[in-house]
């Protein structure tokens, strides 16, 4: 995904562990954030909250193998702004990017 998205000449931040991604959310702001939702110790669904609990209005793209539609819905009402299904097609992701930042700096 890293790689992908340098490609296009965005800057990323990749993150191993979601317990990571809670550290550094809690110390700095970035214009998109990309998760899954099935992680540990910190899952999607949380650190989607935590996100858009200290940051109301940056988008946040989820792609995971799990495609319940409950799930989906459950994103979405979380705050997500696309929900991809893996395995996904490469210019699904940038479409999603594209659009949610496009839509967060208007």
């Amino acid at each position: 995904m890293g790689i992908l998205l340098r490609s296009e000449r965005h800057e990323v931040t990749a993150i191993e562990r979601s317990n990571e991604a809670v550290t550094l959310l809690q110390r700095q702001a970035f214009d998109l954030m990309i998760t899954d939702i099935r992680m540990a110790p910190v899952d999607g669904m949380q650190l989607m909250q935590l996100a858009h609990k200290l940051y109301p209005k940056m988008p946040v793209i989820v792609i995971s193998a799990y495609a319940a539609d409950e799930v989906a819905d459950q994103s979405f009402a979380a705050g997500c702004v696309a929900y991809i299904k893996k395995p996904f097609r490469i210019n699904e992701v940038l479409d999603a990017v594209r659009d949610a930042l496009a839509s967060s700096a208007g």
